[in-house]
């Protein structure tokens, strides 16, 4: 009796630890909460010379963003909406999120990390689906909060 209830407990612990263990790794959190961390401005100043890159980008709580080539820009260089999808934050303390941004001629969707101390921004974008931060992968930007 008790070699089956060992058995039965071991069994028990090799499904049940893996969705414990899954849980720990990201806990879902509220849009408005990751706004907090997301809408600010952020800079790189490596990007101001670039044709690709902008190097301000300044995203507003009312769900749009103004993208400005540097810092000396008057009018910017693209302006949008963008909608925050789904949010998370992972086992490391960094808020992920799935975001659309709508350019009013194309859509893209993007996966953002901003790390644990909310003052680094990496984003990756794709034209079909949410894809993965790589920075191998193009476009992969990577900002700083002003």
């Amino acid at each position: 009796m008790k070699r089956k209830k060992f058995f039965f407990v071991g069994l028990l612990m090799l499904f049940v630890a893996p969705l414990v263990l899954a849980e720990d790794q990201q806990k879902e959190i509220p849009v408005d909460e990751a706004m907090k961390c997301f809408c600010t401005t952020w800079i790189n100043p490596a990007y101001y010379e670039s044709y690709s890159y902008t190097g301000i980008k300044i995203m507003n709580r009312d769900g749009t963003f103004e993208f400005y080539q540097n810092d000396t820009s008057e009018d910017p260089a693209w302006l949008g909406e963008y909608k925050i999808e789904k949010s998370w934050i992972d086992k490391d303390g960094s808020v992920w999120l799935h975001v659309i941004f709508d350019e009013g001629f194309v859509k893209k969707y993007a996966l953002a990390k901003i790390s644990d101390d909310g003052n680094t921004l990496e984003v990756v974008f794709d034209y079909k689906a949410y894809p993965t931060v790589d920075p191998e992968t193009w476009p992969y930007y990577i900002m700083y909060r002003k």
